[in-house]
């Protein structure tokens, strides 16, 4: 059987009833995040930053202020850097195992264990006690607070602001290897563009050191794996690298050893050239009708995991789309419409803040079908209702 006669309609619904996508959910935050593998933290202010758009898509009901209660005051989610060496909201009863699992990706060169092992020396251990003393008198501060309290901010500003080396201290150094092992956690955003981070010691918020867990990383990449494939419901080792950083070749012998587990199976199929995966817990899926359920609309984040991977999204799909992040002008922003399991198109958004409107800026409806979808400008008023948008103004292309 090849790609053409897979029932692609049932593929679709086991990844995106995977992915919490095809119906919204009522469960809790932390069990969606943990379903779908954590949420990728991103600063782009173009509309609701990405974490934020991809609960909006999952959770019933959802608000903003939800996420930002079970992650800086309840500590039920916390923010770390996991796959692809990028911040991710993980649920706090997760942490450690996602840290033992992803210290060892490599990314730009060299990997969280790599940095902070090429950084270590006797003056920035040093400096981190120092660092670390001083902190437990405060429940939270922004950088230029911590600066301010330890009477180095006139340092900093020479080190960051007018780039002198000389100034680099080793308790500046002494920081960033704390926020990168975990010892200094995020407790609050505060209002403005890029949301300027508020840091807490680990130990202020609840948590004891992860590095202390007696969990082996060759056991915790394994959990970590059989997590993401069950996050996508059909998978394979190439698509899981490109989300994850994870080598390709050294995905393959723990998708042999799940496989001999029977934690996962191939499809009874190829698909185009080679074969996918299916996690146990789906395989009653390929069995079953779809609900006979009215089609939901989702505006997918261009940084949502779902779409990350371009050559599984058109494999399973039939639909891609390109976008340029770091594109500092007239950057587009697409969010992706996924109409039940069919993607259709999709709209280039931002969010005027001072003026309160909602700008659609392009409209690029693939399918002539779905112009004028009602679900589409239904969803599209969703959206802007949880900007607390006050209208809906269209200016560009359709």
């Amino acid at each position: 059987m090849n790609h053409a006669d897979f029932d692609r309609n049932l593929i679709r619904n086991i990844i995106l009833e995977s992915q919490h996508l095809l119906h919204k959910s009522a469960d809790s935050i932390e069990n969606i995040v943990s379903d779908i593998c954590g949420l990728q933290y991103d600063p782009n202010p173009t509309i609701h930053l990405n974490q934020y758009i991809m609960l909006w898509n999952r959770k019933r009901d959802f608000k903003a202020e939800q996420l930002d209660l079970a992650a800086y005051k309840e500590f039920r989610l916390v923010e770390t850097w996991t796959f692809k060496r990028n911040m991710f909201f993980v649920p706090s009863e997760e942490y450690s195992q996602y840290r033992h699992a992803t210290k060892g990706i490599i990314r730009w060169g060299e990997s969280d264990e790599i940095w902070l092992k090429k950084g270590d020396s006797p003056d920035v251990r040093a400096a981190e006690k120092e660092l670390k003393e001083k902190l437990s008198n405060f429940d939270g501060l922004t950088l230029n607070q911590i600066w301010e309290k330890l009477n180095l901010s006139y340092e900093w500003h020479k080190y960051r602001r007018e780039h002198d080396p000389s100034y680099n201290l080793p308790i500046f150094r002494a920081f960033y290897r704390m926020c990168r092992r975990g010892d200094l956690l995020t407790c609050g955003r505060n209002p403005g563009t890029f949301r300027e981070p508020v840091y807490i010691l680990k130990e202020k918020a609840g948590f004891h050191d992860w590095t202390e867990d007696p969990i082996e990383e060759k056991q915790a990449i394994k959990w970590a794996v059989e997590k993401l494939i069950a996050s996508f419901g059909v998978t394979d080792p190439v698509h899981l690298s490109h989300i994850s950083g994870y080598k390709t070749a050294d995905l393959l012998p723990v998708f042999e050893e799940l496989e001999t587990e029977n934690k996962i199976s191939k499809l009874p199929c190829k698909i185009g050239r080679k074969f996918y995966y299916i996690h146990s817990s789906k395989l009653h899926l390929l069995n079953e009708n779809a609900p006979d359920r009215p089609y939901e609309v989702r505006l997918i984040s261009p940084m949502d995991t779902i779409v990350r991977d371009k050559a599984w999204l058109e494999t399973f799909f039939d639909y891609s789309f390109t976008f340029e992040y770091f594109k500092k002008k007239g950057m587009k922003w697409p969010l992706s419409i996924l109409v039940g399991n069919q993607f259709v198109g999709y709209l280039d958004c931002r969010m005027d803040w001072k003026t309160k409107k909602f700008m659609i800026k392009e409209r690029n409806i693939f399918h002539p079908n779905f112009n004028g979808h009602k679900g589409i400008e239904l969803a599209i008023q969703d959206l802007a209702a949880f900007h607390n948008a006050k209208e809906i103004v269209e200016t560009g292309a359709t």
